[in-house]
């Protein structure tokens, strides 16, 4: 073995088991702290767990579970797992009292094993419960025994459905008996910093990247779209997400990506004459904001033809699916997906 390599096997062990030594201890130290906070709570009141990590669109997706839980447990201290990157989507819901950002999966498996929690809904499957770093997975064993994974899930229902059978909490691919519509809770600083930005009325919002290439659109095609809006509608187009990917130069366009926070950028498309984008993260937002939404989609790793959302996306109240059974996104033409976007900008 060479030094560079030995150096390089070792800085790799180091930063591993320094991980999980950091796991370990926060763990036990979340733990600690909640069996404080229980030993403070009423006779009889429960200390409940709702897990869900990642990613933001599902968070939002699952968001009505947390009134389902409180319905049923009125006086429980409900806590919500969550990535630290994503917190801002329940640090304002009041159904849940506290929110722990997870630092991963090793640090969960710590708290839980302690018992403190007296009921744990866990809406998500295997491969949402992986740390890399620690090389861990955690199976949720009510997935399992229904055979709820990443290569059937949509076979049980829309994001929520699935997550809310995932957890237990409802029967096999049944319907969600409670208010299905997910809601965001904004706030006024949300509010001035997209009042901050001058947003000229009437606009359109585009999100043009999702995180999973198999759901995209090509950007030449995008282009192709914001260029045809930008010359037959009175619209200002405004971009949203991490990153864009196109080259604009009419000066209708205007792009906001990486600029604005998940809830800054909701706040962004509530506002918004129509949402244009993708199966993603800010459709769910849309849906959650009640803004209209066209919403790009196609067949996905096994998948022909399914249907993420509840509420007015999901019953396409609220928004339309554009989408060709059997085709993936990227394989639908600029000329039906204009054809679909000018149905609705007509009526």
């Amino acid at each position: 073995m060479t030094i560079s390599r030995f150096v390089q096997l070792w800085t790799h062990r180091y930063h591993k088991y320094t991980h999980i030594f950091k796991a370990y201890w926060l763990g036990y130290l979340a733990a600690l702290k909640f069996l404080l906070k229980k030993s403070r709570l009423k006779k009889g009141q429960q200390l409940v767990a709702i897990i869900r990590t990642e990613h933001f669109g599902d968070i939002v997706a699952a968001e009505p579970i947390s009134r389902y839980v409180r319905q049923h447990y009125p006086d429980a201290y409900i806590v919500w797992f969550v990535k630290p990157v994503f917190h801002e989507l329940v640090d304002y819901n009041p159904s849940v009292d506290e929110v722990l950002k997870e630092f991963c999966v090793t640090q969960r498996r710590v708290i839980l094993g302690t018992g403190v929690f007296d009921k744990v809904f866990e809406l998500q499957f295997k491969n949402n419960n992986h740390c890399p770093k620690c090389q861990v997975f955690i199976d949720n064993p009510v997935a399992e025994s229904r055979g709820i994974n990443v290569h059937t899930y949509f076979h049980f229902g829309n994001l929520l459905e699935v997550f809310a059978q995932t957890s237990g909490l409802t029967p096999v691919k049944s319907v969600f008996p409670a208010n299905d519509q997910p809601l965001l809770y904004l706030q006024d600083k949300h509010r001035a910093k997209v009042d901050s930005l001058g947003l000229d009325k009437p606009y359109i919002v585009v999100h043009c990247q999702s995180n999973f290439a198999p759901k995209d659109w090509p950007a030449d095609r995008w282009q192709q779209l914001i260029q045809w809006l930008s010359v037959n509608y009175n619209f200002q187009i405004v971009e949203i997400g991490l990153k864009s990917n196109l080259n604009i130069g009419t000066e209708s366009y205007r792009n906001l990506c990486g600029q604005l926070s998940i809830l800054e950028t909701a706040e962004v498309i509530r506002r918004a004459d129509y949402f244009i984008g993708l199966d993603s993260g800010p459709s769910h937002l849309g849906n959650a904001t009640g803004t209209f939404g066209i919403v790009l989609m196609g067949a996905l790793t096994g998948f022909d033809e399914y249907n993420p959302y509840s509420g007015g996306y999901g019953r396409q109240e609220n928004a339309v699916l554009v989408r060709k059974k059997g085709l993936a996104c990227a394989e639908l033409s600029f000329e039906f997906v204009r054809d679909e976007v000018k149905k609705i900008l007509v009526e």
